[in-house]
């Protein structure tokens, strides 16, 4: 199965909170225009209080009311943070809404003070995160086929199996369970070459369980910081992951995909995405204060292709 290339856009649904008076109208808006531009797919993150900003579910209905065609995806959804009944229900609502366009993006959290300060604010333990994100995705998904004695989840999702859900993460567990039991992976790999090799032990894990591996989507999640000049692209770069972060670009880069330089050099870094086998670019915009945020947007669209 060849994937076809698609190209995505992280919404700003933090980037709202922190330099547009929390006007969550802004992100619907910012969809509406993505679509409107071309692009495949919208996306939202998720957190509670460790990097605080709309609950993306509640977020993406409203984004599914004011579009028609793009994939509307969480990138990626915390499930911890939720009630797996719950869970299965609001995301089943969601995609009856959409008319079948979600795709959801999950992971365990990141291995930081946040994570286990926001868990435990919810009583929820915290030193088994993935352990428990596996029981939460074994049971919606039980859920969304009926399967669970004595409990009749209504709406179910527009599909029977529900909306494909995509692995964010890259160690060695994360990539063998992409492979062998997620419909998708969706990383933060540094570089390509992370990626490509990330990519291949995921393929290898479905091939050892009597998976198509071709049948894995993938994709991958890139923050890029344009201007005109790479320094002062790389000045955005920073001052955006120390606002959303607390730390420097500089720290953020050793885990997370990031570019900082003109369009050109944002184009040959995507291309380098794609030939590692990336099909689902799923591109956030660094722009502190978000300037000329809609406009830069569109152009990333054209830097970004289809090859």
């Amino acid at each position: 199965m060849v994937q076809q290339a698609e190209t995505g856009l992280l919404l700003p649904s933090r980037e709202v909170l922190l330099w547009a008076d929390s006007d969550l109208s802004y992100v619907v808006g910012a969809a509406r225009r993505a679509e409107q531009a071309g692009y495949d797919s919208v996306w939202v993150g998720d957190s509670l209080l460790a990097r605080p900003r709309g609950e993306p579910l509640t977020l993406l209905a409203a984004v599914a009311g004011a579009t028609t065609r793009v994939t509307l995806g969480t990138a990626v959804l915390l499930p911890l943070l939720r009630h797996p009944l719950s869970l299965a229900h609001a995301i089943a609502t969601l995609d009856r809404l959409a008319k079948g366009r979600v795709v959801v993006g999950i992971g365990p959290g990141a291995e930081l003070p946040g994570t286990h300060a926001e868990l435990k604010a919810l009583g929820v333990a915290s030193d088994r995160r993935v352990s428990s994100m596996l029981s939460t995705v074994e049971r919606i998904r039980g859920l969304w086929r009926n399967a669970e004695t004595g409990i009749d989840l209504q709406p179910r999702p527009l599909r029977p199996a529900g909306p494909p859900l995509w692995l964010g993460g890259s160690g060695p567990r994360m990539l063998r369970l992409a492979g062998e039991i997620f419909d998708g992976w969706l990383p933060f790999s540094p570089t390509p070459a992370d990626y490509a090799s990330g990519l291949r032990a995921v393929r290898q894990a479905a091939e050892r369980v009597s998976r198509d591996p071709e049948s894995v989507a993938t994709g991958a999640y890139l923050t890029v910081a344009v201007a005109d000049t790479p320094l002062a692209a790389a000045g955005e770069l920073d001052a955006y992951m120390r606002a959303y972060y607390g730390v420097p670009a500089e720290v953020m880069s050793r885990a997370q995909a990031c570019h900082a330089g003109t369009l050109e050099s944002a184009s040959e870094w995507f291309a380098a995405y794609r030939d590692a086998g990336a099909s689902h670019l799923v591109v956030r915009l660094a722009r502190p204060g978000l300037s000329e945020y809609a406009e830069t947007v569109s152009e990333l669209l054209a830097a970004a292709g289809r090859r």
